[in-house]
């Protein structure tokens, strides 16, 4: 009888053990992407033309051919310093690209051994080549899990 009970007692222990293994304390939401609106005359506005997004030599395209975009939300890379983004408008018989360099910091994001390692960045500095991006602002420099607005890009006037 004596063995019986500690059968029992030693099952108890082990699924009691179990049973709080299972309980992995993971972000949900552990999507890390740059949030940037266009802007034009102070307002949020949609790009109403096909925009498409590409790096620096168009191996990857980030936003393919998209129309009516007034929100981006784009991943950048882990390891380079500074990423560079193609900007392509194109609409009824033209065709513009537009730069936008973008200088960060990159660093690993632990959690818990259970889950896996995010990247977080934190943007220093921005450029474009000005062709029909007149400027970009940095509202929120540190790129990570929350849905807030990182840059706005804000393009030239329509009565320029």
């Amino acid at each position: 009888m004596k063995q019986g009970k500690g059968f029992i007692l030693a099952f108890l222990i082990t699924l009691t053990g179990l049973s709080s293994c299972d309980s992995i304390d993971c972000t949900l939401e552990n999507t890390v992407v740059m949030i940037s609106y266009f802007y034009q005359n102070g307002k949020t506005v949609a790009i109403s033309d096909t925009l498409t997004i590409t790096n620096a030599d168009g191996s990857v395209v980030l936003l393919n051919r998209e129309r009516d975009v007034s929100k981006l939300k784009l991943s950048l890379s882990y390891f380079l310093p500074t990423d560079t983004l193609l900007l392509i408008i194109s609409g009824n018989g033209y065709k513009v690209t537009d730069t936008l360099w973008i200088e960060k910091t990159s660093y690993n994001h632990f959690e818990s051994p259970d889950c896996p390692v995010n990247m977080f960045h934190h943007i220093t500095n921005i450029r474009s080549t000005h062709l029909f991006i007149d400027s970009v602002t940095i509202t929120q420099p540190d790129v990570n899990f929350a849905e807030h607005e990182n840059l706005q890009i804000h393009l030239y006037s329509s009565a320029d």
